[in-house]
């Protein structure tokens, strides 16, 4: 079958509802806005709800390495293809073998046979046909079995042989063997299984019960399809894994599943092997998960290219106004009315050729008519596959969906031409399994189309007969609502209160395909009756439609009527709503019943926000959280071992800096000349007839232990020289200059060719080193990105220390320490700083204190120090800032606000919670200041809980009213 066009067009959805019976709404105002559903999978997230009313979530999962038994590196084997260590070990038959071979079979098939042999064990890839190997016809019976005991015997029972009825014995591998005979070493490796079993129940039980409870995180992927590959990878059947309910495919969802006696090491490296599947949070259990055991579902939406019908002229900020007060409008009414309770389009498939069309032909009995669909395909895709012709897919994931449809297509068309079963199932993705059963049953029996039937797993199968149920309740409530509203009338159903549920082990119509139909199972319902309308003893919540079968009560009105009328038309199967048995058992359907009114579980929220492009997501996945916390716990990590690094060196600095100094001699020499050549052509030009001094002030910028710096101010000034040229230095006017220190202890290491740090006699004055002051530093506000403002400083150290300097003046005897506000500190402990500048004078309010010089940086040679961050701020004798103040960089236009979560690069929205008044809101939470100004388009987030039994897309529906595309239909 081709694909239906996706139903997130309002167009393509309008029409495909139509055609499904979908065409009422339970609110009388028309809302009026549309949107698309689904422009990404991940705009649809689901997330399971617990029995105790918990939403389940992934935040987090395990990694590991991919075992070597489970999964080949294609690129590795092919790599070490060459390397004669990595090539299969072979092991040919003797001469004296060969011989006897060739005397018992003769020549061709003798050889054939050790050929085949030899690519066995050379793990060569081998055709079907060519794994095999038939013999002529034998018909001496005591020949035939010295046949089958000599090619066990020479080689080594790595070839199974069969005799048919006519004497032709085929030989085949035994790896792809089907008829393993149990030898008596067989026998005994069932024996050491036996007691294998013993011992892992006494492990498993221990460890909390034999199910082993996981958290499955997927996209793109419905539930069987991430289970069947999940147990592919592992080696086990798909039968071993249980769940509570399945979950959309075209979403992203998190769901609970279990799985039969296995380890969470068996499960983790999966995390890296298959795209976009998670699982974590592993638990035992006594118990597996089955069918209806969790609350509901959780969904997180959000609609793309929302427009409210009559905004089209209209600017960017008065369309999100007009949406939210639609949003509003219909979450208010939903809330309280509720919504009809329509089986979504999932529950049809998302072929042309629906499920509901299918089971009709099963429950008709038309198995031909049946298999004819599901192996339909389109002429377009047909002419294709016979042109051979190179396709062109699209990118991502619609690449791989594309060519699976492209190489289904080409699968079923070799079949349909050659019928050669084997040669089709080639070509066809693993992931078609209903159409790969087909094929394989009729490939062996060509007419048995009942048996084709029922080759597809049961749950596919009971999956195709309640799609049909489900078009016919849809057509049934469209008629109920359209003709009597929210009106409660005589031969209504209602649920009999305490009516008993029968154990679903004994549930023949058990779908674990299905999520929706597990509240009302084999519940009883009565008609309401005329005095109960007069009492108003019931409500249209009250209100159950069954859907068809041979355990259900029909309303009691023209309703039960109308049940007859619809499935006895020839295009809805000429089916009779009271004759639901059929020969198959499986197929004889019971029927139950659904409420006509669905409602929501708990307070819906929202948000409506401006965007660019399709592409963005919107709202953070599990998997951006698991992401996130990674992230956040590898800086962490850093940061303490950063920590933990420096606390080490603080312990014996000298030692620390002498242990560098000898590791790196050569380093420091060229440091040193570097920093002289920069001296001598920064030196200013000498005057005749004055002493210029010049007083630098420089701040360290490097924060990883080099010597990178910037100079913030350079001072002249220039001294008469009054006593002629002759004046020597001597008479310089003497200025406080930082000198280097020494002691006995630790005197002047030499430098480059002997010259000590002394020996340069040009420079005056040294430069000034920023260290504890004049500038106070404040905390770093949450989100901020720093920036002193000052040309060439270093944002890095400040981000490092998580402040940044504040230029202003500060009241006396508080300095900015921490974010919640003034702080006062101990002058005691103000450092000091001398300088003899103007400028830093005359921004000071009060007297500069003095501080010494800070510890030099590795060895303390060229005239820097370390920055150190300081513990308070100078004084100022007035209470009002003045001044420059501390710069934060300004946010761009459009970007996150500073108190907004962002998660993996994606910003969390601030989500409303709807309003029991909406006109009171409109343009609430509409800041026209913070829209960016690139964004032309709206998206609309929804954020609500339903029942396991109802759709989400029925409730967008609902919410967003009737739509022009509907309007034309």
């Amino acid at each position: 079958m081709s694909q239906r066009p996706g139903t997130h067009v309002p167009a393509v959805r309008a029409e495909t509802e139509k055609a499904l019976g979908i065409t009422q709404r339970s609110a009388a105002i028309n809302f009026a806005w549309t949107g698309d559903i689904r422009k990404r999978y991940t705009d649809f997230l689901v997330n399971e709800i617990r029995k105790d009313g918990t939403v389940l979530h992934l935040r987090d999962y395990d990694e590991a390495e991919v075992p070597a038994q489970a999964v080949v590196d294609r690129k590795i084997s092919a790599a070490n293809a060459n390397k004669p260590e990595n090539k299969p070990k072979i092991n040919p038959i003797s001469e004296d073998e060969r011989k006897a071979m060739v005397d018992l079979l003769g020549e061709p098939i003798a050889h054939n046979l050790i050929v085949l042999d030899e690519n066995v064990q050379a793990k060569k890839t081998l055709t079907p046909k060519e794994r095999s190997i038939v013999f002529d016809p034998v018909t001496d019976r005591s020949k035939r079995a010295t046949i089958h005991q000599e090619i066990r015997r020479i080689f080594h029972s790595r070839f199974e042989t069969v005799a048919d009825s006519t004497g032709v014995i085929t030989a085949t591998a035994s790896k792809w063997a089907l008829n393993n005979r149990a030898t008596s070493q067989q026998n005994w490796g069932s024996r050491r299984d036996n007691r294998g079993h013993r011992d892992q129940a006494r492990e498993f039980g221990a460890a909390g019960g034999d199910y082993l409870h996981l958290t499955l995180y997927k996209e793109n992927k419905d539930t069987m399809d991430a289970v069947n590959t999940i147990a592919r990878l592992i080696k086990i059947k798909a039968s071993n894994f249980g769940f509570a309910g399945t979950k959309d495919r075209r979403a992203g969802t998190v769901q609970r599943i279990s799985v039969y006696r296995q380890k969470p090491s068996n499960l983790l490296w999966l995390n890296t092997r298959i795209p976009n599947v998670k699982v974590g949070d592993f638990a035992y259990s006594k118990e597996p998960l089955q069918l209806g055991q969790h609350g509901g579902n959780e969904f997180v939406i959000t609609l793309k290219n929302c427009q409210p019908l009559g905004g089209d002229n209209c600017s960017l900020v008065q369309r999100m106004k007009m949406l939210q007060q639609a949003v509003e409008c219909g979450l208010a009414y939903l809330k309280h009315n509720g919504y009809i309770n329509y089986y979504g389009l999932q529950r049809f498939g998302t072929y042309t050729i629906g499920t509901h069309m299918l089971g009709m032909k099963i429950l008709k009995g038309d198995y031909e008519g049946f298999i004819d669909d599901v192996l339909h395909v389109d002429e377009d895709l047909i002419k294709e596959v016979l042109s051979n012709t190179p396709q062109v897919y699209g990118i991502g994931k619609d690449f791989q969906n594309s060519r699976d449809d492209h190489n289904r297509a080409r699968a079923i068309t070799t079949w349909r031409t050659t019928k050669n079963a084997a040669q089709a199932l080639e070509f066809l993705p693993k992931r078609f399994s209903t159409e790969t059963a087909i094929i394989r049953h009729l490939g062996k029996n060509p007419k048995d189309f009942t048996g084709a039937v029922l080759s597809i797993t049961r749950g596919m199968r009971m999956m195709y007969v309640h799609a049909y149920q489900s078009y016919v309740w849809n057509f049934v409530a469209t008629r109920r609502w359209s003709k009597y509203g929210a009106k409660v009338i005589e031969g209504d159903l209602v649920l009999v209160t305490g009516s008993r549920c029968r154990d679903r082990s004994d549930d023949d119509e058990f779908n674990p395909y299905d999520d929706n139909d597990d509240d009302n199972i084999y519940a009883q319902a009565h008609a309401v009756t005329a005095a109960d309308v007069a009492s108003d003893k019931y409500t249209i919540f009250d209100v159950v439609l069954p859907t068809p079968g041979y355990d259900v009560s029909y309303p009691r009105n023209e309703l039960g009527e109308y049940y007859v009328d619809f499935m006895g038309k020839p295009e809805n199967g000429a089916l009779s709503p009271f004759e639901m048995r059929r020969k198959q058992r499986e197929f004889s359907l019971s029927g139950n019943y659904r409420p006509l009114i669905g409602r929501l579980i708990g307070v819906p929220e929202y948000a409506i926000q401006a965007y660019r492009d399709d592409t963005e997501q919107m709202y953070p996945t599990d998997l951006d959280y698991a992401i996130h916390k990674k992230h956040a716990a590898k800086l962490a990590k850093a940061a303490q071992s950063a920590a933990l690094s420096v606390a080490k060196s603080a312990v014996d600095p000298m030692v620390d800096r002498w242990a560098h100094f000898a590791q790196n001699p050569t380093t420091y020499d060229d440091a040193m000349a570097s920093e002289r050549r920069r001296k001598a052509e920064h030196e200013p030009p000498s005057d005749n007839n004055a002493v210029v001094v010049t007083n630098e002030t420089w701040v360290k910028t490097g924060v990883d232990g080099s010597a990178k710096r910037v100079k913030l101010a350079r001072h002249h000034q220039q001294i008469e020289n009054q006593a002629g040229n002759g004046l020597s230095r001597d008479h310089v006017p003497d200025f406080k200059v930082d000198e280097p220190e020494e002691d006995a202890n630790h005197p002047r290491f030499p430098v480059g060719n002997g010259a000590s740090l002394a020996a340069d006699t040009q420079d005056v004055s040294p430069q000034r080193i920023i260290t504890d002051g004049p500038f106070p530093m404040i905390p770093l506000p949450k989100g901020a990105i720093p920036t002193t403002g000052i040309r060439g400083v270093s944002d890095t150290y400040y981000a490092e220390t998580g402040q940044i300097p504040y230029f202003g003046p500060l009241p006396a005897g508080f300095n900015m320490h921490s974010p919640e506000g003034l702080v006062q500190q101990s002058e005691s402990k103000l450092p000091t700083v001398s300088t003899n500048t103007a400028d830093n004078q005359a921004n000071s309010a009060g007297p500069i204190p003095e501080t010494k010089s800070q510890a030099p940086d590795a060895m303390g040679w060229y005239g820097t120090n370390l920055p150190k961050v300081p513990g308070a701020a100078m004084d100022t004798t007035d209470g009002q800032a003045s001044g420059n103040m501390a710069l934060v960089k300004v946010e761009e236009p459009g970007s996150a606000s500073s108190d907004t979560e962002v998660v993996n690069n994606v910003a969390v929205p601030k989500l409303r919670t709807a309003s029991d008044n909406p006109l009171s809101s409109v343009g609430d939470g509409i800041d026209a200041c913070n829209i960016d100004p690139k964004a032309s388009k709206v998206a609309v987030i929804l954020k609500f809980q339903l029942k396991a039994s109802n759709y989400a897309t029925v409730v967008l529906r609902e919410l967003m009213g009737t739509t022009v595309e509907e309007l034309a239909i």
